[in-house]
Protein backbone atom coordinates (compact mmCIF):
# COMPACT_ATOMS: atom_id res chain seq x y z
CA UNK A 1 0.00 0.00 0.00
CA UNK A 2 1.55 3.27 -1.38
CA UNK A 3 2.18 5.99 1.78
CA UNK A 4 -0.39 8.34 2.87
CA UNK A 5 0.59 11.71 0.34
CA UNK A 6 0.84 14.42 3.06
CA UNK A 7 1.10 18.32 2.54
CA UNK A 8 4.68 18.22 3.32
CA UNK A 9 5.43 15.46 0.96
CA UNK A 10 3.60 17.34 -1.72
CA UNK A 11 5.59 20.11 -0.98
CA UNK A 12 9.03 18.68 -0.74
CA UNK A 13 8.02 17.09 -4.27
CA UNK A 14 7.47 19.74 -5.77
CA UNK A 15 10.25 21.58 -4.99
CA UNK A 16 12.20 18.63 -6.03
CA UNK A 17 11.13 18.45 -8.91
CA UNK A 18 10.77 22.11 -10.26
CA UNK A 19 13.00 22.77 -13.63
CA UNK A 20 11.88 26.71 -14.01
CA UNK A 21 12.39 29.54 -12.02
CA UNK A 22 9.31 29.99 -9.83
CA UNK A 23 7.98 33.02 -7.52
CA UNK A 24 5.83 32.63 -4.18
CA UNK A 25 2.92 33.09 -6.14
CA UNK A 26 3.57 29.93 -8.60
CA UNK A 27 4.37 28.17 -5.52
CA UNK A 28 1.45 28.22 -3.23
CA UNK A 29 -0.94 28.09 -6.79
CA UNK A 30 0.65 24.93 -7.37
CA UNK A 31 0.35 23.42 -3.72
CA UNK A 32 -3.22 24.35 -3.71
CA UNK A 33 -3.87 23.01 -7.24
CA UNK A 34 -2.70 19.61 -6.23
CA UNK A 35 -3.71 19.54 -2.67
CA UNK A 36 -7.24 20.55 -3.48
CA UNK A 37 -8.11 20.53 -0.15
CA UNK A 38 -8.27 23.76 2.72
CA UNK A 39 -4.99 24.79 3.67
CA UNK A 40 -4.45 26.18 6.74
CA UNK A 41 -3.24 29.80 6.67
CA UNK A 42 -0.66 29.16 9.09
CA UNK A 43 -0.38 25.64 7.84
CA UNK A 44 0.46 27.60 4.52
CA UNK A 45 2.77 30.56 6.34
CA UNK A 46 4.56 27.80 7.41
CA UNK A 47 5.13 26.33 4.20
CA UNK A 48 6.21 29.48 2.74
CA UNK A 49 8.68 29.99 5.35
CA UNK A 50 10.47 27.20 4.44
CA UNK A 51 11.44 28.06 1.36
CA UNK A 52 14.11 30.63 1.97
CA UNK A 53 16.46 28.38 3.52
CA UNK A 54 15.36 24.99 1.87
CA UNK A 55 18.54 22.99 1.19
CA UNK A 56 17.46 22.62 -3.08
CA UNK A 57 16.26 26.01 -3.78
CA UNK A 58 18.44 29.53 -3.92
CA UNK A 59 16.37 33.06 -3.49
CA UNK A 60 17.46 35.23 -5.64
CA UNK A 61 15.37 38.08 -4.77
CA UNK A 62 12.34 39.02 -2.94
CA UNK A 63 10.30 35.71 -3.32
CA UNK A 64 12.22 34.55 -6.53
CA UNK A 65 14.07 31.02 -6.61
CA UNK A 66 15.92 28.82 -8.62
CA UNK A 67 15.38 24.87 -8.24
CA UNK A 68 18.51 23.13 -7.56
CA UNK A 69 17.53 20.38 -10.70
CA UNK A 70 17.38 23.35 -12.90
CA UNK A 71 20.55 24.79 -12.20
CA UNK A 72 22.63 21.58 -12.12
CA UNK A 73 20.71 20.66 -15.61
CA UNK A 74 22.05 23.98 -17.03
CA UNK A 75 25.45 23.36 -15.52
CA UNK A 76 25.79 20.11 -16.76
CA UNK A 77 29.16 17.73 -16.32
CA UNK A 78 31.24 20.64 -15.12
CA UNK A 79 35.01 18.66 -14.26
CA UNK A 80 35.96 19.37 -10.89
CA UNK A 81 39.80 19.51 -10.72
CA UNK A 82 41.38 17.27 -7.66
CA UNK A 83 44.86 18.02 -7.07
CA UNK A 84 46.41 15.23 -5.35
CA UNK A 85 47.82 15.79 -1.33
CA UNK A 86 50.60 14.20 -0.17
CA UNK A 87 48.89 11.37 1.50
CA UNK A 88 46.41 10.36 -1.44
CA UNK A 89 49.98 10.33 -3.66
CA UNK A 90 52.17 8.34 -1.41
CA UNK A 91 49.07 5.84 -1.01
CA UNK A 92 47.37 6.11 -4.01
CA UNK A 93 44.21 6.99 -2.72
CA UNK A 94 41.14 9.81 -3.61
CA UNK A 95 40.49 11.61 -0.46
CA UNK A 96 38.04 14.08 -2.20
CA UNK A 97 36.61 16.22 1.05
CA UNK A 98 35.90 19.85 0.29
CA UNK A 99 37.11 19.40 -3.77
CA UNK A 100 33.60 18.02 -4.64
CA UNK A 101 31.88 20.95 -3.84
CA UNK A 102 29.69 22.46 -4.98
CA UNK A 103 28.13 19.31 -6.35
CA UNK A 104 27.33 17.06 -3.25
CA UNK A 105 23.80 16.94 -2.33
CA UNK A 106 23.75 18.02 1.72
CA UNK A 107 21.46 14.44 2.47
CA UNK A 108 24.91 12.49 1.76
CA UNK A 109 27.56 12.04 4.47
CA UNK A 110 31.00 11.31 2.72
CA UNK A 111 31.15 7.12 2.75
CA UNK A 112 27.85 7.49 0.69
CA UNK A 113 29.62 8.98 -2.23
CA UNK A 114 30.72 6.60 -5.15
CA UNK A 115 32.98 7.22 -8.43
CA UNK A 116 33.25 5.24 -10.98
CA UNK A 117 35.68 5.17 -13.93
CA UNK A 118 35.41 6.27 -17.53
CA UNK A 119 33.54 3.02 -18.13
CA UNK A 120 31.48 2.74 -15.51
CA UNK A 121 33.49 0.12 -13.76
CA UNK A 122 32.97 0.99 -9.52
CA UNK A 123 36.17 2.54 -7.81
CA UNK A 124 36.92 0.58 -4.06
CA UNK A 125 36.35 2.63 -1.42
CA UNK A 126 37.83 1.84 2.15
CA UNK A 127 37.58 3.17 5.86
CA UNK A 128 41.29 4.58 6.89
CA UNK A 129 42.40 6.32 9.33
CA UNK A 130 44.95 9.18 9.47
CA UNK A 131 46.77 11.64 11.31
CA UNK A 132 44.51 14.66 11.64
CA UNK A 133 46.86 17.02 10.90
CA UNK A 134 47.48 15.05 7.54
CA UNK A 135 43.64 14.85 5.91
CA UNK A 136 42.46 17.85 7.53
CA UNK A 137 43.01 20.08 5.16
CA UNK A 138 40.87 18.01 2.22
CA UNK A 139 37.99 18.67 4.69
CA UNK A 140 39.30 22.37 5.54
CA UNK A 141 35.56 23.87 3.68
CA UNK A 142 33.11 21.36 4.06
CA UNK A 143 29.90 22.14 5.47
CA UNK A 144 29.22 20.61 9.26
CA UNK A 145 27.13 17.74 7.58
CA UNK A 146 30.09 16.53 5.40
CA UNK A 147 32.61 16.42 8.01
CA UNK A 148 33.82 13.40 9.41
CA UNK A 149 33.21 12.81 12.75
CA UNK A 150 35.19 9.88 13.73
CA UNK A 151 38.04 11.54 15.93
CA UNK A 152 40.21 9.39 18.31
CA UNK A 153 41.40 12.17 19.98
CA UNK A 154 45.38 12.14 21.74
CA UNK A 155 44.92 14.03 24.69
CA UNK A 156 48.87 14.70 25.10
CA UNK A 157 49.24 15.95 21.67
CA UNK A 158 46.31 17.13 20.03
CA UNK A 159 48.01 17.84 16.10
CA UNK A 160 48.32 13.61 16.43
CA UNK A 161 44.51 12.95 17.33
CA UNK A 162 43.59 10.20 14.40
CA UNK A 163 40.71 11.04 12.35
CA UNK A 164 38.73 7.84 10.30
CA UNK A 165 37.61 9.04 6.81
CA UNK A 166 36.40 7.15 3.51
CA UNK A 167 39.07 6.58 0.79
CA UNK A 168 39.01 5.47 -2.62
CA UNK A 169 41.86 3.36 -4.58
CA UNK A 170 42.72 5.09 -7.55
CA UNK A 171 46.01 2.90 -7.79
CA UNK A 172 44.21 0.71 -11.31
CA UNK A 173 43.16 3.84 -12.27
CA UNK A 174 46.74 5.48 -12.29
CA UNK A 175 48.55 2.40 -13.85
CA UNK A 176 45.85 2.08 -16.91
CA UNK A 177 46.46 5.82 -17.79
CA UNK A 178 50.18 5.60 -17.03
CA UNK A 179 49.48 9.03 -14.50
CA UNK A 180 52.77 10.51 -13.38
CA UNK A 181 53.47 12.99 -10.58
CA UNK A 182 51.92 16.33 -11.30
CA UNK A 183 49.21 14.77 -12.60
CA UNK A 184 45.56 14.92 -11.07
CA UNK A 185 42.35 13.38 -11.51
CA UNK A 186 38.70 15.59 -12.75
CA UNK A 187 35.11 14.07 -11.46
CA UNK A 188 32.08 15.17 -13.42
CA UNK A 189 29.12 14.43 -11.90
CA UNK A 190 26.94 11.34 -12.77
CA UNK A 191 24.28 11.46 -10.62
CA UNK A 192 23.27 13.75 -7.53
CA UNK A 193 21.17 12.52 -5.40
CA UNK A 194 22.94 9.41 -5.52
CA UNK A 195 26.26 10.79 -5.15
CA UNK A 196 27.96 9.60 -7.79
CA UNK A 197 31.48 10.82 -9.94
CA UNK A 198 32.89 9.53 -12.83
CA UNK A 199 36.85 9.90 -12.48
CA UNK A 200 38.98 11.28 -15.83
CA UNK A 201 42.41 11.59 -15.45
CA UNK A 202 43.90 15.29 -15.81
CA UNK A 203 47.24 15.52 -17.02
CA UNK A 204 49.81 18.40 -15.85
CA UNK A 205 50.53 19.53 -19.86
CA UNK A 206 46.87 19.93 -19.97
CA UNK A 207 46.18 21.95 -16.68
CA UNK A 208 48.94 24.23 -17.87
CA UNK A 209 47.65 24.92 -20.67
CA UNK A 210 43.64 25.74 -18.66
CA UNK A 211 45.73 27.76 -16.27
CA UNK A 212 44.70 31.35 -17.56
CA UNK A 213 41.25 30.53 -18.75
CA UNK A 214 40.78 29.29 -14.87
CA UNK A 215 42.25 32.14 -13.49
CA UNK A 216 39.85 33.85 -16.08
CA UNK A 217 36.96 31.73 -14.44
CA UNK A 218 37.85 32.58 -10.37
CA UNK A 219 37.93 36.43 -10.90
CA UNK A 220 34.70 36.13 -12.98
CA UNK A 221 33.38 34.31 -10.02
CA UNK A 222 34.25 36.50 -7.41
CA UNK A 223 32.07 39.44 -9.08
CA UNK A 224 29.43 37.56 -8.96
CA UNK A 225 29.80 35.99 -5.61
CA UNK A 226 30.19 39.62 -4.43
CA UNK A 227 27.16 41.19 -6.13
CA UNK A 228 25.42 38.43 -5.09
CA UNK A 229 26.48 39.21 -1.27
CA UNK A 230 25.35 42.87 -1.76
CA UNK A 231 22.06 42.12 -2.85
CA UNK A 232 20.83 39.64 -0.21
CA UNK A 233 19.43 41.52 2.55
CA UNK A 234 18.33 38.10 4.71
CA UNK A 235 22.03 37.51 4.78
CA UNK A 236 24.49 35.24 3.04
CA UNK A 237 23.40 31.58 1.65
CA UNK A 238 25.73 29.00 2.20
CA UNK A 239 28.81 28.25 0.66
CA UNK A 240 27.41 25.54 -2.38
CA UNK A 241 24.54 27.67 -2.96
CA UNK A 242 26.83 30.61 -3.27
CA UNK A 243 28.80 28.72 -5.76
CA UNK A 244 26.33 27.08 -7.77
CA UNK A 245 24.42 30.38 -8.04
CA UNK A 246 27.53 31.73 -9.97
CA UNK A 247 28.48 29.65 -11.64
CA UNK A 248 24.75 29.38 -13.32
CA UNK A 249 25.47 33.00 -13.81
CA UNK A 250 28.15 32.51 -15.57
CA UNK A 251 26.69 29.94 -17.63
CA UNK A 252 23.57 32.13 -18.67
CA UNK A 253 26.06 34.40 -19.85
CA UNK A 254 27.65 31.94 -22.32
CA UNK A 255 31.01 32.13 -20.69
CA UNK A 256 32.52 28.96 -21.12
CA UNK A 257 33.90 27.62 -17.96
CA UNK A 258 36.81 24.86 -18.10
CA UNK A 259 36.43 22.81 -14.88
CA UNK A 260 36.81 24.26 -11.42
CA UNK A 261 38.25 23.43 -8.55
CA UNK A 262 37.34 25.47 -4.44
CA UNK A 263 40.64 25.37 -3.26
CA UNK A 264 42.20 27.05 -6.36
CA UNK A 265 39.13 29.59 -6.47
CA UNK A 266 39.78 30.80 -3.03
CA UNK A 267 43.41 31.49 -2.98
CA UNK A 268 42.64 33.11 -6.01
CA UNK A 269 40.37 35.58 -3.88
CA UNK A 270 41.30 39.04 -3.65
CA UNK A 271 38.14 40.91 -2.51
CA UNK A 272 36.18 37.51 -0.41
CA UNK A 273 37.15 35.36 2.21
CA UNK A 274 35.71 31.67 3.54
CA UNK A 275 34.07 32.84 6.77
CA UNK A 276 32.66 29.53 9.39
CA UNK A 277 29.96 31.36 11.70
CA UNK A 278 27.38 29.53 14.21
CA UNK A 279 24.28 31.24 12.18
CA UNK A 280 24.96 30.43 8.83
CA UNK A 281 27.69 27.94 8.81
CA UNK A 282 30.29 28.13 6.00
CA UNK A 283 30.30 30.77 3.12
CA UNK A 284 31.85 33.52 1.36
CA UNK A 285 31.96 37.04 2.53
CA UNK A 286 33.93 40.41 1.47
CA UNK A 287 37.20 40.23 3.33
CA UNK A 288 37.77 42.96 5.36
CA UNK A 289 41.16 42.83 6.59
CA UNK A 290 40.80 46.52 9.07
CA UNK A 291 37.72 45.30 10.52
CA UNK A 292 37.31 44.23 14.60
CA UNK A 293 39.16 41.72 16.62
CA UNK A 294 37.59 37.96 16.73
CA UNK A 295 37.52 39.10 20.26
CA UNK A 296 36.78 42.67 21.56
CA UNK A 297 37.60 42.94 25.24
CA UNK A 298 36.05 46.07 27.64
CA UNK A 299 34.58 46.57 30.63
CA UNK A 300 30.66 46.80 30.43
CA UNK A 301 28.93 48.80 32.84
CA UNK A 302 26.25 46.73 34.99
CA UNK A 303 23.79 48.92 36.61
CA UNK A 304 21.26 46.60 38.43
CA UNK A 305 17.82 48.23 38.25
CA UNK A 306 15.68 45.23 40.02
CA UNK A 307 13.74 44.21 36.93
CA UNK A 308 11.82 41.14 37.20
CA UNK A 309 9.84 40.73 34.00
CA UNK A 310 11.62 36.60 33.37
CA UNK A 311 14.64 34.78 35.04
CA UNK A 312 16.37 36.10 31.85
CA UNK A 313 15.89 39.35 33.34
CA UNK A 314 16.84 39.09 36.81
CA UNK A 315 20.15 36.73 36.00
CA UNK A 316 20.89 39.73 33.11
CA UNK A 317 20.23 42.00 35.82
CA UNK A 318 21.88 40.87 38.65
CA UNK A 319 25.58 40.09 35.82
CA UNK A 320 25.68 36.09 36.11
CA UNK A 321 27.59 33.97 33.78
CA UNK A 322 24.55 32.08 33.14
CA UNK A 323 21.12 32.63 30.98
CA UNK A 324 17.88 31.14 31.89
CA UNK A 325 18.33 28.57 29.53
CA UNK A 326 21.78 27.80 30.57
CA UNK A 327 19.91 27.38 34.29
CA UNK A 328 17.37 24.75 33.43
CA UNK A 329 20.08 22.66 31.53
CA UNK A 330 22.20 22.52 34.86
CA UNK A 331 19.33 21.89 36.99
CA UNK A 332 18.32 19.25 34.56
CA UNK A 333 21.59 17.50 35.21
CA UNK A 334 22.19 17.88 39.22
CA UNK A 335 18.20 16.77 39.13
CA UNK A 336 18.99 13.71 37.13
CA UNK A 337 22.32 12.03 38.22
CA UNK A 338 24.08 12.43 41.65
CA UNK A 339 27.42 13.67 39.58
CA UNK A 340 26.51 16.91 41.57
CA UNK A 341 25.73 18.82 44.79
CA UNK A 342 22.87 20.84 44.38
CA UNK A 343 23.99 23.14 47.42
CA UNK A 344 27.28 23.47 45.88
CA UNK A 345 25.71 24.02 42.52
CA UNK A 346 23.90 26.97 43.92
CA UNK A 347 26.68 28.27 46.10
CA UNK A 348 29.14 28.50 42.92
CA UNK A 349 26.08 29.86 40.53
CA UNK A 350 24.86 32.63 43.02
CA UNK A 351 28.10 32.93 45.50
CA UNK A 352 25.62 31.87 48.76
CA UNK A 353 24.95 35.75 48.56
CA UNK A 354 21.63 37.02 49.18
CA UNK A 355 22.36 40.66 48.33
CA UNK A 356 23.01 39.46 44.92
CA UNK A 357 19.96 40.29 44.39
CA UNK A 358 18.58 43.92 44.09
CA UNK A 359 15.82 44.11 46.41
CA UNK A 360 13.51 41.60 48.14
CA UNK A 361 10.85 42.15 44.93
CA UNK A 362 13.56 40.51 42.66
CA UNK A 363 14.32 37.94 44.93
CA UNK A 364 10.27 36.47 45.75
CA UNK A 365 10.21 36.93 41.75
CA UNK A 366 13.43 34.99 41.03
CA UNK A 367 11.95 32.05 43.28
CA UNK A 368 8.44 32.18 42.13
CA UNK A 369 9.98 31.75 38.37
CA UNK A 370 12.36 28.73 39.99
CA UNK A 371 9.40 26.90 41.40
CA UNK A 372 7.60 27.16 38.11
CA UNK A 373 10.92 25.87 36.15
CA UNK A 374 11.30 23.01 38.55
CA UNK A 375 7.51 21.82 38.16
CA UNK A 376 8.20 21.79 34.60
CA UNK A 377 11.77 19.88 35.00
CA UNK A 378 10.12 17.24 37.36
CA UNK A 379 7.25 16.46 34.88
CA UNK A 380 10.34 15.92 31.74
CA UNK A 381 12.37 13.68 34.18
CA UNK A 382 9.14 11.43 33.94
CA UNK A 383 10.28 10.84 30.54
CA UNK A 384 12.92 8.73 29.01
CA UNK A 385 15.91 10.39 27.52
CA UNK A 386 18.42 8.76 25.40
CA UNK A 387 21.85 8.46 27.27
CA UNK A 388 24.04 9.83 25.01
CA UNK A 389 22.40 12.72 25.14
CA UNK A 390 22.30 12.81 28.95
CA UNK A 391 25.77 12.26 28.60
CA UNK A 392 26.73 15.19 26.94
CA UNK A 393 24.20 17.67 28.90
CA UNK A 394 26.14 16.39 32.22
CA UNK A 395 29.89 16.61 30.49
CA UNK A 396 28.59 20.55 29.30
CA UNK A 397 27.43 21.38 32.75
CA UNK A 398 30.47 20.13 34.11
CA UNK A 399 32.22 22.39 31.76
CA UNK A 400 30.77 25.34 32.62
CA UNK A 401 30.57 25.07 36.09
CA UNK A 402 34.73 24.97 35.51
CA UNK A 403 34.50 28.18 33.77
CA UNK A 404 32.17 29.91 36.84
CA UNK A 405 34.83 28.14 39.49
CA UNK A 406 37.80 30.21 37.96
CA UNK A 407 35.58 33.78 37.61
CA UNK A 408 35.08 33.01 41.05
CA UNK A 409 38.50 32.64 41.80
CA UNK A 410 39.61 35.53 40.03
CA UNK A 411 36.71 37.76 41.96
CA UNK A 412 38.32 36.63 44.89
CA UNK A 413 42.02 37.67 43.72
CA UNK A 414 40.22 40.92 42.94
CA UNK A 415 41.23 40.31 39.26
CA UNK A 416 39.47 41.75 36.23
CA UNK A 417 38.85 39.36 32.43
CA UNK A 418 40.44 42.90 30.82
CA UNK A 419 43.56 42.10 33.27
CA UNK A 420 43.94 38.62 31.65
CA UNK A 421 46.66 37.71 28.31
CA UNK A 422 44.56 37.59 25.01
CA UNK A 423 45.24 34.25 24.42
CA UNK A 424 43.67 33.17 27.74
CA UNK A 425 40.68 35.32 27.34
CA UNK A 426 40.21 33.89 23.66
CA UNK A 427 40.29 30.50 25.36
CA UNK A 428 37.76 30.96 27.96
CA UNK A 429 35.45 32.73 25.61
CA UNK A 430 35.51 29.89 22.51
CA UNK A 431 34.84 27.38 25.81
CA UNK A 432 31.82 29.47 27.05
CA UNK A 433 30.67 29.98 23.24
CA UNK A 434 30.35 26.20 22.89
CA UNK A 435 28.60 25.79 26.38
CA UNK A 436 26.23 28.35 25.89
CA UNK A 437 25.22 26.99 22.71
CA UNK A 438 25.07 23.11 23.95
CA UNK A 439 23.24 24.02 26.92
CA UNK A 440 20.72 26.15 25.33
CA UNK A 441 19.72 23.46 22.33
CA UNK A 442 20.12 20.77 25.40
CA UNK A 443 17.87 22.62 27.91
CA UNK A 444 14.37 20.85 26.73
CA UNK A 445 14.28 17.00 27.75
CA UNK A 446 11.45 16.83 25.36
CA UNK A 447 12.91 18.27 22.38
CA UNK A 448 16.60 16.58 22.09
CA UNK A 449 18.69 17.98 19.17
CA UNK A 450 19.32 15.53 16.16
CA UNK A 451 21.38 12.56 15.38
CA UNK A 452 24.39 14.75 13.69
CA UNK A 453 24.35 17.62 16.12
CA UNK A 454 24.73 14.91 19.03
CA UNK A 455 27.80 13.34 17.23
CA UNK A 456 29.17 17.17 16.64
CA UNK A 457 28.83 17.86 20.06
CA UNK A 458 30.12 15.02 21.54
CA UNK A 459 33.49 14.92 19.30
CA UNK A 460 33.44 18.85 20.45
CA UNK A 461 33.44 18.07 23.79
CA UNK A 462 36.59 15.40 23.29
CA UNK A 463 38.31 18.38 21.79
CA UNK A 464 37.84 20.85 24.21
CA UNK A 465 38.97 19.07 27.30
CA UNK A 466 42.16 19.38 27.34
CA UNK A 467 41.75 23.34 26.93
CA UNK A 468 40.07 23.67 29.75
CA UNK A 469 42.28 21.61 31.66
CA UNK A 470 45.32 24.34 30.56
CA UNK A 471 42.92 26.95 30.93
CA UNK A 472 42.43 26.06 35.02
CA UNK A 473 46.16 25.37 35.33
CA UNK A 474 46.91 28.89 33.20
CA UNK A 475 44.54 30.35 35.87
CA UNK A 476 45.73 28.54 38.87
CA UNK A 477 49.33 28.22 38.68
CA UNK A 478 51.05 30.00 35.65
CA UNK A 479 49.37 33.59 36.04
CA UNK A 480 51.37 34.43 40.08
CA UNK A 481 48.20 35.45 41.08
CA UNK A 482 48.71 35.71 44.82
Amino acid sequence: MPPRLTLHTLAETLIRESQAPFTLEDYVSRIQERWRRRIAPDTLDHLKAKLNNHDYLIEVGDNDFLPFRLILNRLGRIPLILYPGKVEQEEGLLVPGHRLAPFVSCELEEGDLAFVDADGRAIPKQRKTFFIEDVIPYFQYCDERHFPDQIKVNQFVPGKSMLTVTAWDVRALHREHGMKPGDALQARLEDYRGGTFSLHPYPADRERGDRIRLRSLYIALERVLSDLFTRKRKGPDRLDKQLLYALFTLVERRVEIPAFSLPEMVESLNRMRVVRDELRGIHLAPDNPSGPEPYVWEVVEQTPTGRTGSLSEIFEDMGLAFNDLEFKAILVSVMATDDFDIEAVFDLLFGAKRDRFYDDRQHKAFYRYLRKMLQGICEELQCPEPKPVSDIRNQTVGVKLRLIQVLRYLESQQVSLEDLPTEILEVLADLDEFCTDTLEKLSDRLDPPDVKSIRDMRMTLQMIGPDADLLEEDIYNNLGIY
